[in-house]
């Protein structure tokens, strides 16, 4: 059970936000003609936008450090 629902979920939509976005950049790289191609075009770049905002939050607030705490196993100590 968390400890903070608030933290641990944010940082797990964090997650999941980023995971979509490096999921749509990887796309951008594997099949380029198809995303300089009309509204995919903007949608790669505000993948990336979305990346980067990811990114500061994670660092602003020791996202990975919030994971571990909160989903991480205690070794059986609680």
């Amino acid at each position: 059970m968390v400890q903070n629902p608030r933290q641990a979920y944010g940082a797990l939509f964090v997650v999941i936000v980023a995971a979509i976005s490096g999921v749509i950049i990887a796309a951008g790289f594997a099949a380029p003609e198809f995303v300089i191609r009309g509204a995919t075009f903007w949608l790669f770049i505000g993948a990336v936008g979305v990346m980067v905002v990811c990114a500061i939050i994670s660092w602003l607030t020791d996202l990975p450090g919030i994971l571990a705490r909160e989903f991480g196993s205690n070794g059986g100590d609680h």
